[in-house]
């Protein structure tokens, strides 16, 4: 297939295994696909196809129009809409099925409106710490059983600010506020479990860090779903005998190859000089199409020969269309691809998070502007 700008090509035989692997290494939760911001910015409807046609039954999303084009693709998939009903929306919510997430009591009394002629349940979020959707603990007492019964509520989700930091935080001096916070969203979800005696939902990263066995019902997750990665190290024991795989590639092509003499700057700014004769390599890939700009002089491109990876010190600054990389050390043989690789199995979106400084979820919601290529 001739390449003549960025392409991304999503794996979705990885993303159906990866879906069956976590299932697999959690059997005692309903593992649900967090597929917010179209699929991580993948592409909603493709990306959840596969998980649904190997038995997947609810997903979650973060607005109405995205349940809206799920509903079209997915007559039976029960479509979860994470920041709620808006006034206005409840005969959307009606005519095509949705399950609202009701983050405030504003959003339950506009259910309320519409509960009795609804065709699904309701969930509800509730505040334990991160200040971030959910009714707050001074509310719950107006949620009487009697009030959920009759409103349909039968999930109670809430989400925790530092989970993913229990083990990863690069920062000691975080650390502190790190375990407070945990200590005590796990307490606040305690007492919801206890006030709502609803089954409770949580991140993965809270199920995999619960200090005590904690009660939960499902685990929510996307990244590791769709890029096969999950935010602890490969010693944490829910990882071990867990096989994920990364699902997206990207590739660019290479415009030009050119050598620098000594004292040559390169890009904007000109924050990159040769200290010696440097063969570079122009790529078509730029922040435009959600290279990081951060990666500008500290990350790589990678070059295939056909049997190992190469890596590239992009070198400048990563421009809008164009990034520059030192191919000096590069075999000939993978420069006569024609292509570079910013992100691949080699090289995930892990990786290229802790060269960035950027969220997973933030890079790969940047993608722009390629073609995309969904693969079996």
């Amino acid at each position: 297939m001739l390449l003549t700008q960025p392409r991304i090509t999503i794996d979705l035989n990885a993303i159906r295994n990866n879906y069956f692997a976590l299932k697999k290494q959690a059997p005692d939760v309903e593992v649900c696909p967090m597929m917010k911001g179209y699929g991580y910015g993948l592409g909603l409807v493709e990306v959840v196809r596969p998980l649904v046609e190997n038995g997947c039954e609810a997903v979650y999303v973060s607005f109405i129009n995205e349940g809206i084009l799920l509903r079209k693709a997915f007559p039976k998939l029960q479509i979860n809409v994470v920041n709620g009903i808006f006034e206005g929306t409840e005969g959307l919510f009606l005519e095509h099925r949705l399950t609202p997430v009701l983050n405030s009591l504003q959003q339950l009394e506009r259910w309320e409106r519409i509960a009795s002629s609804a065709s699904t349940n309701a969930i509800i979020q509730v505040e334990t710490g991160m200040h971030r959707l959910g009714i707050l603990e001074d509310e719950w007492g107006q949620l009487t059983p009697e009030r959920m019964q009759r409103d349909r509520i039968t999930l109670m989700m809430t989400h925790f600010a530092c989970a993913q930091e229990a083990e990863q935080c690069a920062e000691p001096q975080r650390m502190p506020i790190v375990r407070d916070q945990n200590r005590r969203q796990f307490e606040g979800y305690r007492r919801a479990l206890a006030h709502f005696k609803l089954p409770g939902s949580v991140v993965i990263d809270a199920y995999m860090i619960r200090p005590n066995n904690e009660p939960m019902a499902q685990i929510r997750t996307g990244c590791a779903i769709l890029f096969g990665i999950v935010g602890f190290s490969n010693e944490h024991p829910f990882l071990k005998g867990l096989h994920l795989s990364p699902a997206v590639t990207v590739q660019a092509p290479i415009v030009q190859i050119e050598t620098l003499r000594i004292g040559d700057r390169v890009g904007y700014g000109g924050t990159y000089e040769a200290k010696k004769e440097t063969k570079i390599a122009i790529v078509a890939m730029g922040f435009s199409h959600g290279l990081p700009k951060s990666l500008s002089n500290c990350g790589n491109m990678w070059f295939w020969d056909g049997e190992k990876w190469h890596a590239a010190p992009i070198v400048g600054k990563v421009s809008m269309d164009l990034t520059v990389c030192d191919v000096t050390n590069i075999p000939q043989e993978a420069l006569e691809q024609g292509w570079a690789s910013p992100l691949n199995k080699h090289y995930t979106l892990n990786e290229m998070l802790m060269d960035s400084g950027r969220s997973r979820s933030e890079i790969s919601c940047s993608f722009a502007r390629m073609e995309w290529v969904y693969k079996e």
